[in-house]
């Protein structure tokens, strides 16, 4: 039986990934090769990542090789909190696509070690103005409070964004490590069944409700080495005790089903088992392809109310014109 996927050509595809790559020092420049591998197979258009690692002067060897090892472009990329081995944690945004601005999208949260989140816009090749931004929400199980103003946050620059490239066919594309479950009042919120922390609403349409496997839905696993050494480092003695997590999400903006920026396909990815015996963070990261048709060009208003025999002069000089080209 085919599905939605399989009738849509592949250059009408925009693919998205999205990356919690773990700023941690240990076996950073291995667990960067692992991902840099697997990127080179997967070929997004876009790739988000939260927890990049930058050095003390701004400067990131990791982001560095990533594009060198990917052809991918970093368009936007920002440290948030310094680390205690001597780094940074930041988020980016890389990708293959043409930059019509980028920037921070900042949270309002002062007090939160994770202020702010990376956008930018984007020229697809088919057309749409693509918004993409990637967010890394606070960690804490009491932190919900805090994730809901982070996210409303989002959501207004989103919309702000939106408005301005409003006739340019503006689709956006929210990606990251949100720290939070799927029933959270932050991703409610997107859901457009609960209130943002302005006591306004919003509506997003998820990429894993349309295209997810459910046999593939957590992105932190209590078996992921990665993940045992992160939990223990905030004094889990047990880590494999943990629950597997569903905590990293792709959304696009609005009620997109069956529309310009629908999710078609979605993967896990740099898991222990898509490309090595090894996973290349403490997170698995998420591939989704969103679908992205050609825009066609508007009709001329003149055509529009033309009668029978400008259209028939008009077809002729189109023609003659192409002839010319033959």
């Amino acid at each position: 039986m085919n599905t939605v996927a399989d009738r849509i050509p592949a250059e009408h595809r925009l693919r998205v990934t999205t990356l919690n790559i773990n700023h941690s020092r240990d076996e950073a420049e291995r667990r960067t090769g692992l991902a840099c591998d697997e990127l080179s197979v997967l070929k997004p258009a876009v790739l988000c990542l939260q927890e990049a690692r930058f050095e003390a002067d701004g400067s990131s060897l990791q982001l560095r090789t990533i594009t060198a090892e990917t052809g991918l472009e970093v368009v936007s990329a920002r440290t948030q909190h310094g680390r205690n081995d001597g780094g940074y944690s930041g988020n980016a945004v890389l990708s293959v696509l043409p930059t019509i601005e980028s920037g921070p999208i900042h949270f309002g949260t002062p007090d939160c070690g994770l202020t702010l989140a990376d956008y930018a816009v984007l020229q697809a090749a088919t057309g749409q103005t693509i918004i993409i931004v990637s967010a890394h929400l606070a960690w804490g199980g009491d932190q919900e409070g805090t994730r809901l103003t982070q996210m409303t946050a989002i959501d207004h620059g989103v919309r702000a964004l939106m408005d301005r490239y409003e006739g340019r066919h503006p689709v956006a594309i929210l990606a990251g490590d949100f720290n939070t479950l799927p029933g959270s009042d932050t991703n409610r919120y997107l859901k457009g069944q609960g209130a943002g922390s302005d006591g306004g609403y919003t509506f997003w349409t998820e990429a894993f409700a349309v295209a997810g496997n459910p046999e593939e839905a957590a992105t932190v696993v209590a078996a992921n080495p990665w993940a045992q050494k992160t939990a223990r480092g905030v004094g889990i003695e047990f880590p494999e005790m943990l629950p597997d997590r569903r905590i990293d999400y792709v959304w696009t903006y609005g009620w997109a089903y069956g529309r310009p920026g629908c999710p078609v396909a979605m993967q896990r990815s740099f898991t222990d088992t898509t490309r090595y015996g090894y996973p290349a963070s403490d997170h698995y990261g998420l591939t989704v392809d969103l679908w992205t048709p050609p825009i066609l060009a508007p009709v001329p208003a003149e055509l529009l109310a033309a009668d029978d025999g400008l259209l028939s002069d008009q077809l002729t000089l189109d023609l003659e014109e192409a002839g010319a080209l033959v």
